[in-house]
């Protein structure tokens, strides 16, 4: 079975559009730590580059939108290695 993360803009804050939202989804199988935050990293700049396409202020949505999805696919995954080489810490539960 192969494992995946979606990684999500949530362009209806963003964007007014509400129908724009775009996601990804990210294979996690036999990838090392880094090769996933990489990985995730690159699908979030996909999604937030399509998610701000007409923004009235792109750059600053952009990297709201970037930081929110990786922030989010980070989480999700549960990992603290990951969370650690994406400078994230995850809640204790």
């Amino acid at each position: 079975m192969i494992r995946t993360l979606t990684i999500a803009a949530a362009a209806a804050m963003l964007v007014a559009a509400p129908a724009s939202a775009q996601s990804m989804k990210v294979a996690v199988a036999g990838k090392t730590t880094e090769q996933l935050h990489a990985d995730i990293a690159k699908a979030a700049k996909k999604v937030c580059q399509q998610a701000v396409v007409g923004a009235s202020f792109p750059r600053e949505m952009y990297a709201s939108c970037f930081k929110h999805a990786v922030a989010d696919a980070v989480t999700r995954a549960n990992d603290p290695a990951l969370a650690a080489a994406a400078g994230l810490k995850l809640a204790s539960r």
